[in-house]
């Protein structure tokens, strides 16, 4: 009962934060599942991904609701992002563990930093101009982001939200409304390898996906009425301390 109750938990809070913030959940769940539930990360992964699919398309229901989606965008990077999940995806099986610790670790400091100092320049071009502008370069970012997101099990939205919000120059909100959509099609083809390689283990899965489903609705309303500068330093705190603990044991055995 208290290894459900955690895993029901991971999956709330992921659902929130994810939700909230524009992400599929999974940069908050893989931490919280190795951590707190104390999975391994290999198992982890997979049932992350799984459930980001559920998470993202619950919480993007409320940020369409109110126009905060691309929905051009989401039909060209979406492409490139699901062809970047099934080779992460692939490639988790390869990669050792602390490695794809490591690999989070980094995403994680990153995307804190960027997020928070990261400004639109005055002189950036209307969000349309520079839509076309770097649609080329959003396209290669969107693949790797796909690899990435495959490997480490999260849904990319760490990436996707500061690469629409500072490259395209898109509003923040409509960033994260745009990721949360799009994080739902190429998390279904990440799971679909894991499904394949049965490397799902259901039963959780289950009770994660029984509590993002709340969380990612509420999280999701919520995230709608945000102020930017609210969600720039909650951000910006969640991915520091989970970057600490995520790398602190791989740091150790490797020093």
């Amino acid at each position: 009962m208290t290894d459900q109750f955690l895993y029901i938990l991971c999956g709330l809070s992921a659902g929130l934060l994810g939700g909230y913030l524009g992400l599929g959940g999974g940069i908050v769940m893989v931490p919280f599942l190795t951590i707190i539930a104390g999975l391994d990360i290999k198992l982890a992964v997979p049932v992350s991904v799984t459930a980001i699919v559920v998470n993202s398309f619950s919480a993007s229901n409320e940020y369409l609701k109110k126009g905060m989606v691309n929905l051009e965008l989401v039909i060209i990077l979406s492409i490139f992002m699901v062809m970047g999940n099934i080779t992460g995806s692939n490639l988790n099986r390869i990669v050792p563990a602390n490695y794809t610790k490591l690999i989070l670790t980094i995403l994680l400091v990153y995307t804190a930093f960027s997020l928070l100092k990261g400004k639109q320049p005055k002189e950036q071009l209307p969000f349309k101009g520079n839509q076309g502008k770097y649609i080329m370069v959003s396209t290669v970012l969107a693949y790797l982001t796909g690899t990435l997101a495959g490997l480490v099990g999260i849904g990319g939205g760490v990436i996707l939200v500061p690469l629409l919000y500072l490259v395209i120059g898109m509003p923040l909100t409509t960033s994260r409304g745009t990721s949360s959509f799009m994080i739902g099609f190429s998390s279904a083809a990440a799971s679909a390898v894991y499904l394949l390689n049965g490397m799902i283990d259901y039963k959780i899965a289950a009770e994660v996906i029984l509590g993002i489903i709340i969380g990612g609705k509420l999280g999701g309303y919520f995230g709608t009425t945000a102020k930017p500068i609210v969600v720039k330093i909650l951000f910006f705190v969640i991915m520091l301390y989970l970057a600490y603990k995520m790398s602190y044991q791989p740091l150790l055995e490797l020093l």
